[in-house]
């Protein structure tokens, strides 16, 4: 299981989509919120990108591009923007000199910079730091740092995220500075709402990007019923539908018996014009429950790679599926163009 996501400023992706990041499949984005001392980038259009990300189903970051010195203005101008829009933050960490190529930052003055919105109760759990500016630093440790937010661009022309992260090298996930790499941006010139953003991949799941940073997703408390987005529409409606184009939906519940007896759940597609040969609506191709180790537990075997799926026909949901003990939430990868839903209830 993996997700992308989209970083954006406010200025350079000033008319940028946000609801329509969310429905070409992105599950998360970072918005510049600060640069230095300089807090304007909320009313330049953050905080609203932010607050629509949310409506969309978006989890968000706010960013600070971090300049040399004045390391405690620096976190006061960012804890503040953080607290405003309420999002965790990620720091930027790659200033240059005039000449383009010399590192400005140190390590001690990011770990300063840390230590200060620690202080002032700003929660930063990654650090974008790009190898390329970690070696022109001497290669110096990064223990204790947080996680990496790393860059390593691939070389080939603008096109969609998923078909430009194809080209990636396995090797920009390596570990460096003894922190490991949990979200890696591979261009900057993805295809995304219309516009050229930059793009990231983070290899897990919705359910574990939010974990990583602190905004465990919402835990069901009662019987209902989520909708699902729509999938891109396949250019042959009357292909076959296990070809047709995925995306991945995370569902939280109360793994503390919230639900008296665990989670069940069903899974239906909604009807949609243009197939012609059968009713045939949607494919659950993957489907797992998430455990509290953040590992990944087949719900059935028929929902795993080898296991082929289940094409969904018109009014024909799955048969409903009951959680086991120690699961916290249900991971699923579908094809339905005309939207699916989810239907939740106690299995027991």
């Amino acid at each position: 299981m993996a997700i992308y996501g989209v970083d954006i400023h406010p200025r350079f992706q000033a008319r940028v989509n946000i609801e329509e990041i969310r429905r070409e499949g992105f599950d998360f984005m970072a918005v510049k919120v600060s640069e230095g001392v300089d807090d304007s980038y909320l009313a330049a259009g953050s905080a609203d990108f932010l607050q629509r990300g949310d409506a969309a189903g978006l989890l968000r970051l706010g960013y600070h591009y971090l300049d040399a010195g004045n390391e405690e203005a620096q976190a006061k101008a960012f804890a503040e923007a953080l607290d405003t829009v309420d999002v965790p933050g990620m720091l930027d960490a790659e200033a240059l000199a005039a000449d383009g190529q010399t590192p400005i930052l140190t390590i001690t003055g990011i770990r300063s910079f840390l230590a200060a919105c620690r202080r002032l109760g700003a929660q930063v759990p990654l650090l974008y730091l790009p190898r390329w500016y970690w070696d022109r630093l001497g290669r110096p440790s990064l223990a204790g740092l947080p996680p990496l937010w790393a860059s390593a661009y691939v070389s080939v022309p603008s096109a969609p995220a998923s078909v430009m992260y194809q080209s990636h090298a396995a090797a920009s996930w390596d570990s460096y500075g003894a922190l490991g790499v949990e979200v890696l941006q591979f261009t900057d010139r993805a295809q995304v709402a219309g516009q050229l953003v930059d793009a990231d991949h983070y290899l897990g799941t919705r359910e574990q990007f939010a974990a990583l940073i602190g905004r465990p997703l919402q835990r069901k408390e009662r019987p209902e019923m989520d909708q699902l987005p729509p999938t891109t529409m396949p250019a042959d409606a009357d292909s076959d539908p296990r070809s047709w184009p995925q995306r991945n939906y995370d569902i939280g519940f109360d793994a503390a018996g919230g639900w008296e007896g665990g989670f069940a759940f069903g899974f239906g597609a909604q009807d949609w014009a243009g197939r012609t040969v059968d009713p045939a609506r949607g494919y659950l191709n993957l489907a797992s429950w998430i455990m509290a180790d953040r590992s990944l537990s087949p719900v059935d075997a028929v929902f795993t790679q080898a296991g082929g799926g289940q094409v969904i026909f018109a009014h024909n949901p799955t048969r409903g599926y009951g959680a086991p003990d120690g699961a916290v939430g249900l991971t699923l990868n579908y094809a339905a163009p005309g939207g699916a839903y989810v239907t939740e209830g106690r299995s027991g």
